[in-house]
């Protein structure tokens, strides 16, 4: 922390009993008590715990509720000085609750606040409440301190706005914190619009909540209320919500529960009491209250809770319990709890049969549990899908590999774009291995909405598949179709356009009648944006960009103006149109659905999408390969990655990611796979339980119908499929891919 010179602080130092509190309140004397400020009377709350609520107190006003409700046994859980810094103001929320020791100190100085914090972290004490007022060179500061078991919080004041590799500035400690896995307690702003500062807590982070933090720059009090209506649609709460000096608003969401929540803010004095005296009667109390703005129109922001602390998690399985997958169960466990992933669902199949389905939640009391069932969004395990449907194709003599994109789509560019001569030259092949001709890592293979909509002059969202095609028919190509092979969402999305040309349907329903019909699936469905119309059933999106930011949220991809001024929306939930995804990424499912997919290449003749040497044209690693001047992925067949195990046995997969959920399929040619599905950034890597697993100790028995799912006959005869491969390619890399306003994969 940084320290200057000031005179030494006069402290008042209370001793309680053995085990109770320590309080150490530092009193510059500066005024008087208010005569007659606002405050809550003493309730008593619905666990038993009486509370105090107080705001627009003076210095000593504040000093006396400390002298007088700490010996009751109360405790501050909110507090914030405002106003000018020559007679600051204190709002408070008090609790009479047990807990550890504690410390104070207000109307301190940097100084005297630096001076504090080292006396008390050196005692093993860690700030859980910080607050500033005043200007930058001259600060005044609140501060408790706690007792912990857990080690001093990171702990800085003094922050500028700024560069993210400047120690001095906020920017860089919130990067840090996203490095090591820290999370914001306290933002407290002082200082001025010109000279804004910062002192700032970061708490562990355990159980890896997801955070987001905005406007230390300042937001409006419209803008923070657009941001809190998206952020309320991902299931995500404010956690601080600072006013700062000029009324503008920093926030902090994160995604536990505490329940029941209300949110206010840009309250006047008076309005902050009359909201606290309606909420207090409806059995909700203040649990964080802040104030700040120009002198003469303080503005106060508050939360209203029936509780203050966040629930906690409990771990719950549901679904058939099989020993023989007891491995699986503890690995699915300690992923959740390493990750804080909430939700993960998984199916596994062998010779045409679903031998284990769970479904595995950590989370609060109040979440949904996830059932074999609970349907999760594919990301790109949908490609896999969408080279069945078009292998279908080949199998009925409708297409060819060799069959050219322009013979069938017949695309002409959007208005100012001009085709690229080699972009007639691109094949279905091509398409299938990510060998078009589009590079992301040059160009983005997969414009913006808003850009695509200014291409045809139209004024308000969505835009189409076809708007998309033709955008992109019009741009140039970074490589001759086959020369290069590089991961593009693009070729899926044309191929699921020719899919629908084809076979004159939407491509969902296409794929519905040709493929999930057949297989006896009904839940399967076209992934929907809007959190309001979601699917009963439905796991819930949690987005997390690793390293980068949690619960992101940018302007509307389905509706509003084009020219990108709409409402703000959760990037699960609308800051991607989904509709465009559908044929590359856009596919909602069950584990145990895509499992019945993945048993019927167990099944031989019995499967009822495609013949057998068709399957093995799908999963033939291409020879265009072998004269290709760069090769991303050197196994992948067509949608499908590959890699041959030691044994000699192919094993074919995908991945994907989008945000709030990872996915992974994978077939075996000995006839087994799984599908695994998670509602975060990653999943467990169960493959080496099964891998392992002794011939003998696999189930014989068929949980299909269990879920509501038709069991293929039982007199089948079984056949592999076997591909051909280069050999042994492990590991094979599954990938990831930045996609419109967000990212697929």
């Amino acid at each position: 922390m940084s320290e200057g010179s000031s005179p030494a602080v006069s402290r008042r130092q209370l001793l309680l009993g053995a085990g109770a509190a320590t309080v150490a309140l530092a009193v510059p004397g500066m005024g008087s008590a208010a005569a007659a400020a606002p405050r809550l009377a003493p309730t008593r709350l619905a666990a038993g715990e009486a509370m105090v609520a107080t705001h627009d107190r003076s210095h000593a006003d504040f000093q006396n509720q400390w002298n007088t409700l700490v010996p009751q046994g109360y405790r501050p859980i909110s507090l914030c000085v405002y106003g000018d810094r020559a007679a600051p103001l204190y709002a408070a929320v008090w609790i009479q609750r047990g807990g550890q020791p504690f410390a104070g100190i207000h109307g301190a100085t940097a100084a005297q606040f630096q001076t504090f914090f080292d006396t008390w972290a050196g005692q093993g004490y860690t700030p859980v409440l910080l607050t500033a007022t005043g200007p930058a060179n001259n600060p005044v500061f609140a501060a408790v301190m706690e007792k912990s078991s857990s080690g001093v919080s990171l702990t800085r004041h003094l922050l500028r706005t700024g560069s993210n590799t400047d120690s001095g500035t906020i920017d860089y400690w919130l990067t840090q914190a996203r490095t090591n896995n820290w999370i914001p307690r306290c933002i407290a702003p002082y200082g001025t619009g010109a000279d804004r500062r910062f002192a700032l807590v970061l708490d562990p982070n355990p159980n890896r909540e997801l955070w987001s933090v905005a406007g230390w720059g300042g937001e409006s009090a419209s803008d923070y209320q657009q941001r809190y209506n998206a952020q309320a649609q991902q299931w995500a709460r404010p956690a601080l919500v600072s006013v700062n000096p000029d009324a503008t608003i920093t926030s902090v969401f994160r995604a536990d529960s505490l329940g029941p929540l209300v949110a206010r803010h840009n309250m006047t004095s008076a309005g902050y009491q009359a909201e606290a005296n309606t909420l207090v009667g409806q059995g909700y109390y203040p649990i964080h209250v802040q104030a700040g703005g120009p002198a003469g129109s303080t503005r106060f922001a508050a939360l209203f809770a029936t509780r203050d602390v966040p629930a906690a998690r409990t771990y719950t399985q549901t679904g058939t319990y099989v020993a023989a997958f007891a491995a699986v169960d503890n690995r699915v466990r300690q992923f959740m709890s390493t990750t804080g992933t909430r939700a993960v669902g998984v199916a596994i199949t062998r010779g045409g049969r679903l031998v284990h389905a769970r479904g595995y939640t950590w989370a609060e009391s109040d979440y949904p549990l996830t059932q074999p069932t609970t349907m999760f969004r594919l990301a790109s395990c949908s490609k896999p899908l969408t080279s069945i449907a078009i292998h279908q194709l080949i199998q009925q003599g409708r297409l060819s590999l060799n069959t050219t994109l322009q013979s069938v789509l017949a695309l002409t560019p959007a208005p100012g774009g001009t085709m690229d001569s080699r972009f007639k030259n691109i094949t279905v092949q091509h398409l299938l291995t990510h060998t078009a001709g589009w590079d992301r890592s040059e160009v983005s293979d997969l414009p913006s909405v808003n850009t695509v909509a200014a291409a045809f002059g139209q004024a308000n969202l969505p835009v189409t598949k076809l708007q998309v095609a033709r955008y992109m028919a019009g741009r140039p190509l970074q490589f001759a179709p086959g020369a290069e092979q590089e991961y593009s969402n693009l070729g899926y999305l044309m191929l699921g356009l020719i899919i629908e040309k084809l076979r004159g349907t939407a491509y969902p329903t296409s794929v519905q009648q040709t493929m999930f019909t057949p297989l006896g699936l009904s839940r399967p469905h076209r992934s929907i944006a809007r959190q309001s119309q979601q699917r009963a059933g439905t796991v819930r999106q949690h987005d997390t960009a690793p390293g980068w930011d949690d619960l992101r949220i940018g302007a509307s991809a389905i509706d509003g103006p084009a020219a990108g001024s709409s409402a703000r929306m959760p990037l699960a939930y609308g800051g991607e149109d989904l509709v465009l995804f559908d044929a590359f990424g856009g596919w909602t499912m069950a584990p145990v659905d895509y499992a019945k997919v993945l048993a019927a290449f167990a099944v031989g003749t019995a499967n009822p999408l495609l013949n057998q040497a068709t399957v093995d044209m799908m999963w033939t690693v291409p020879s265009l390969y072998a004269t290709a001047t760069s090769v991303e992925m050197a196994n992948y067949t067509s949608g499908w990655d590959s890699l041959t195990e030691p044994s000699g046995v192919r094993v074919f997969q995908h991945g994907g990611g989008m945000p709030g959920v990872a996915t992974r399929i994978l077939y075996r040619t000995d006839g087994w796979g799984f599908a695994v599905f998670a509602s975060g950034a990653g999943v467990p890597d169960i493959y080496p339980d099964l891998a392992n697993l002794a011939p003998s100790a696999w189930p014989t028995h068929d949980l299909f119908p269990s879920v509501g799912i038709s069991a293929f006959p039982t007199s089948v005869t079984s056949r592999s499929a076997t591909g051909s491969a280069p050999g042994d390619q492990r590991p094979a890399r599954l990938r990831g891919d930045q996609v419109l306003n967000g990212s697929v994969s």
